[in-house]
């Protein structure tokens, strides 16, 4: 076994329940995954691991940089930056929040 399979093994025998397995080459972590009897979550550690993590805003495109592990599955910052720039623009011309959107006082007995 090789120091990073040393490392899981010994962070396992230590009581963690998982290791995180992140950006690292397909049969290193097929090795980890096979030398240690806790789950390895994978973030860009490919399929041989036990479980997988994709960060949110990766995933829904909302980061600029896209690491090679990462699938996108929307383009949500477009999206996200014209709603909030409405809402600014709204905001800036007085148009939000609306009388509909506020609470009015109770009229109080005498």
């Amino acid at each position: 076994m090789g120091a990073t399979e040393d490392d899981a093994r010994a962070v396992s025998e230590a009581g963690a329940f998982s290791v995180v397995i992140e950006a690292v080459a397909e049969p290193l972590a097929r090795r980890i995954t096979g030398a240690i009897p806790i789950p390895t979550i994978g973030i860009g550690g490919s399929v041989a691991c036990d479980g997988q993590i994709l960060v949110l805003e990766d995933m829904l495109g909302l980061s600029p940089r896209v690491p090679k592990f990462v699938r996108r599955y929307g383009d949500l910052g477009p999206s996200i930056e014209s709603a909030v720039a409405s809402y600014a623009a709204d905001v800036r011309a007085r148009a939000f929040p609306g009388p509909e959107h506020v609470y009015s006082m109770r009229a109080t007995k005498k």
